[in-house]
């Protein structure tokens, strides 16, 4: 179960770094920060359901959240990854719909929360804001058109390779592991595949020299071979 409690001392430091607030005039600001709390999701928890009533916005502050659509027969596929900086929730808090995706820690993960009269209030006499939304909901429905462009046109081989490749690419530019962390299931869920036809591929891939697997961990040995599959692989 989450908890909220109040955010620390430093939270208003670390809200300008966030892109969607960043150069925001100091009151809006200073009431942003007065009114966050800090919320610790453990691994595995869900911070809120899909149909879920949205009563306020979040801020990853660490960790990682993974947002996660459910069908009627019980599939999930993950729409998006939220990590330190981001922005989640506020379509269904301005809306005024449900929530339309769940969120899942993909890790222990802190989030701060800002209720919904504060942020609406912050959006109503920021114009800054406004647009930086706009910018952001854009960017979003870009990125929904590249997956279900993915889901319709890829075969399953490239649908791995692709989230494979875009997973590589993240841990390059940031920790650099030299490994992905993920699980088959993990992988499932992101393509739109079962568990199943997953295990499938990556054991042919593993035969091939493609990557190398643990528990939870895939190593990339030949990124070139898995672009090509990704590239070439099209209905």
């Amino acid at each position: 179960m989450s908890k909220a409690k109040p955010a620390a001392d430093n939270v208003r430091p670390f809200l300008e770094t966030v892109p969607l607030f960043s150069g925001l005039s100091t009151t809006i600001l200073d009431d942003l920060a007065a009114h966050c709390r800090s919320v610790q999701v453990e691994k595995g928890n869900y911070l809120f359901f899909q149909e879920d009533v949205a009563r306020s916005v979040y801020v990853v502050r660490s960790g990682w959240i993974a947002i996660l659509l459910h069908s009627n027969d019980g599939r999930e596929l993950v729409l998006a990854e939220m990590q330190p900086g981001d922005v989640f929730g506020e379509n269904a808090l301005i809306t005024g719909l449900p929530r339309s995706a769940s969120a899942l820690a993909h890790e222990t993960t802190e989030v701060l929360r800002i209720g919904g009269p504060t942020f609406l209030s912050a959006l109503d006499r920021e114009p800054l804001l406004s647009r930086r939304l706009l910018k952001l909901a854009a960017r979003r429905l870009s990125k929904g058109n590249e997956r279900e462009q993915a889901l319709a046109f890829l075969h399953a081989g490239a649908r791995i390779a692709r989230v494979l490749l875009t997973l590589d690419e993240m841990d390059r530019q940031t920790t650099d592991k030299g490994y992905v962390t993920i699980s088959q299931d993990e992988l499932a869920h992101r393509t739109g595949l079962t568990r199943q036809t997953v295990a499938r591929f990556l054991g042919d891939w593993r035969r091939q020299d493609y990557l190398i697997t643990g528990r939870g961990r895939i190593m990339l040995l030949r990124r070139r071979a898995l672009q090509e599959l990704e590239e070439e692989n099209i209905i």
